[in-house]
């Protein structure tokens, strides 16, 4: 026989189960808002440095070191080998324009030299004489149709004379036909003459050219050889101070070998290496300074040079006003080079956290001790600061030391 069961007891177990399962949801939700379940980091505060978000003027610059130069130096190469014969200054002496400072001797290349111009100066003769030739030949020409000319009237007057005297029978018909063929003769000659004349005035002005052309390469020759013959004398250039003679007497010196240099002492420039990732930034007119005895000093970069050495390029510098009486030539100076104009921006202090992030987040620090990631947009930088984009406020306050340690922890808890 059937049985009725009754269903309270099956209700009862399956209100226990939803009230278990919502008692456990509330306590999770409770435990997240409480933080509990998201990674979390002890740091004790002395293990991190922390730097605060300000705001004010922005100026990227990078750091160079530049070494100080004279404000031209003119370098005397050897431009012919020799022996030393004489050395006429000493190194650190200063110099007018002009003054010898010493004096090579080479005796191959002098005797090379006097043959060379012993030939210069004979094809220079040839070509003058080639030319009086020509101005003879040409008063022979002249002087061959004048008489031409004179001869022409002579015998046309006795042709037409005795013409004239033919109605007469005073001259015979074969005189008269001898005058005329004498006269078509001179006249045919002096058609060739004219003709040869003027063939030669063409090819004289073509031959005029080119032995004009030849005389003056060949003086520019002489020239030459006889200022390579001057610069076994080497001389200073401009007035300055010697610098870098080494010189001794009897000391053979290659062509082309460094002797020295004529350095103008007036005034000093400064000559910097730039990283070449830079080459599109730099450009004359680019304000840089330095600080040295307390006091910051100005410079502007005068000139870029576009070469590419090493991964880096130079460019000179010149100081504005005077230099400083403590800069020296050859010391090196640690410079500051502005590549733009100061802007108002919100800015954080560098630091080594950027190795770790790449610049995409920090953790921000709150009143209660804890530091927090948050997403940043980071922007120009220079040796201080990181222009700040985006993510941070002026007063926010960052810490900005490794992060490495942190094993990328949501929050960091300060100790």
């Amino acid at each position: 026989m059937d049985r009725s069961l009754d269903p309270r007891p099956a209700r009862r177990r399956r209100a226990m189960v939803w009230s278990g399962a919502a008692l456990l949801m509330v306590c999770a939700l409770v435990l997240l808002a409480n933080g509990i379940g998201r990674s979390r980091v002890r740091v004790e505060a002395g293990r991190i440095t922390v730097g605060e978000v300000s705001r004010g003027l922005f100026k990227e610059f990078i750091p160079i070191t530049g070494t100080v130069l004279p404000i031209k130096s003119v370098f005397l190469d050897a431009v012919q080998g020799g022996r030393v014969e004489e050395v006429l200054l000493e190194d650190g002496q200063t110099v007018a324009a002009g003054t010898p400072i010493l004096r090579l001797g080479n005796q191959q290349f002098q005797m090379d030299a006097i043959n060379r111009e012993a030939q210069l100066l004979d094809q220079q003769n040839n070509l003058r004489n080639t030319r009086l030739n020509m101005d003879q030949q040409t008063n022979t020409w002249r002087q061959q149709l004048a008489q031409l000319n004179y001869d022409l009237k002579q015998i046309e007057r006795t042709w037409r004379f005795n013409e004239g005297m033919q109605g007469r029978g005073l001259v015979a018909e074969q005189e008269i036909a001898r005058s005329r063929e004498e006269y078509e003769l001179v006249l045919e000659r002096r058609r060739l003459l004219v003709a040869n004349i003027r063939n030669d005035s063409l090819f004289r002005r073509t031959q005029e050219g080119q032995i004009v052309a030849s005389l003056e390469l060949i003086q520019d020759n002489l020239a030459f050889l006889r200022r390579t013959l001057a610069s076994m004398t080497v001389v200073a250039p401009i007035a300055g101070t010697v610098s870098g003679l080494r010189a001794e007497i009897g000391q053979t010196i290659a062509q082309g070998s460094r002797i020295a240099q004529v350095d103008v002492l007036d005034a000093l420039k400064v000559r910097a290496r730039v990283p070449e990732h830079y080459v599109s930034r730099v450009y004359p007119g680019l304000a840089a300074t330095f600080i040295t005895a307390g006091r910051e000093y100005q410079l502007k970069v005068s000139k870029v040079f576009p070469d590419v050495s090493n991964g880096e390029f130079d460019v000179d510098l010149f100081f504005e006003g005077e230099a400083p009486e403590a800069v020296k030539r050859g010391q090196s100076l640690q410079l500051r080079l502005q590549l733009s104009e100061a802007e108002e921006a919100v800015m954080m202090p560098r630091g080594p956290f950027f190795q770790d992030t790449g610049g995409q987040w920090v953790y921000v620090l709150d009143a209660g001790g804890k530091a927090a990631k948050r997403s940043v947009k980071l922007g120009r930088q220079n040796p201080d600061k990181y222009e700040v984009l985006e993510g941070l406020q002026p007063g926010d306050r960052v810490v900005t030391s490794r992060y490495a340690a942190f094993n990328d922890a949501e929050e960091l808890i300060i100790q």
